[in-house]
């Protein structure tokens, strides 16, 4: 099916992954990776000693320390429930840490609030129609979020007028950029499948243009088009000089975009490996039982 209409049928032993998606999508689309070797620049994401525990003792994350830095991607493995949800919010200002440091470039945003920490970090969420989006708002009005609280041209007198005409201009600007396929910018953001959603989302924040850039399962759910049109925004970015944290469950998306690899396992970083010295069994094993398989 694509667009509501039936493009063929096969039986499934004389057909592959590449002429589905062919199929799917209307074109080929490449399985392999296209990043291309850089050097990382310095350190844009730093974490120090960062600890949460809850108030009955149990600890969430215990004692991580990592950095990322420009131009490159690292990427998250882990099974959920590891601690990915709480390094998440601990970065974003969600939740407090119980103690630790968060940096980006030398600033110490641990005890700024979320807002603070916006103009420091593009973020694409996990869920984004609970965190990402309002799902019965016109499509320009969740294009703009977060820009109307920091563009001086979108905020107007004191950031309580809001330019509705460059507000337009910017919402047309993201939807042609990011190749968005839409009735209208007047839409309801819920209309739109889920691709297009997802390329609204990144789309906004990735014209925030921050230094250091925070992806939640970013193409959870997504057909193998979307899948590909968003890793080309990520690989794009990191070729820009950005630093890119990227949590992921699918361990293939991690090996196909990730210069290195941090494992999460209850709570512990467990492996801080770089993607062309380690293979998906390694990974996996410490994602499993945080220590390498006995050879």
């Amino acid at each position: 099916m694509r667009k509501g209409k039936k493009v063929d049928t096969v039986p499934a032993s004389s057909t592959n992954r590449q002429e589905l998606a062919r199929m799917m999508v209307g074109r080929d689309v490449l399985f392999t990776t296209r990043r291309k070797p850089q050097p990382a620049g310095e350190a844009i994401l730093r974490v120090e000693n960062l600890t949460v525990r809850e108030d009955h003792g149990r600890v969430r994350l215990d004692n991580l320390n990592f950095e990322v830095r420009a131009g490159e991607i690292v990427g998250v493995a882990g099974v959920e429930g590891n601690g990915q949800f709480e390094l998440v919010n601990t970065l974003m200002g969600i939740q407090k840490p119980t103690s630790g440091h968060i940096y980006i470039r030398d600033v110490d945003i641990t005890h700024f609030d979320i807002l603070q920490r916006r103009k420091f970090i593009s973020f694409v969420p996990q869920d984004r129609g609970k965190m990402g989006a309002s799902l019965s708002a016109p499509v320009w009005e969740d294009a703009i979020m977060t820009h109307h609280r920091l563009n001086p041209r979108l905020s107007g007198w004191k950031g309580l007028l809001l330019d509705t005409r460059y507000a337009q201009e910017f919402t047309r600007r993201l939807i042609d950029t990011f190749q968005v396929v839409l009735p209208s910018p007047r839409s309801p953001f819920r209309t739109l499948s889920g691709g297009n959603q997802q390329k609204v989302v990144v789309g906004r924040e990735l014209l925030l243009q921050s230094d250091f850039v925070l992806l939640d399962q970013p193409t959870r759910g997504l057909d193998v088009g979307s899948m590909e049109y968003i890793h080309d925004q990520i690989l794009r970015i990191r070729s820009e000089g950005r630093a890119v944290l990227m949590i992921s469950a699918d361990l293939e998306e991690i090996f196909l975009l990730s210069d290195r690899i941090l494992v999460l396992y209850r709570g512990r970083l467990v492996g801080n490996l770089a993607v062309e010295q380690t293979n998906p069994q390694e990974v996996g094993s410490l994602m499993l039982e945080g220590q390498p398989q006995s050879a």
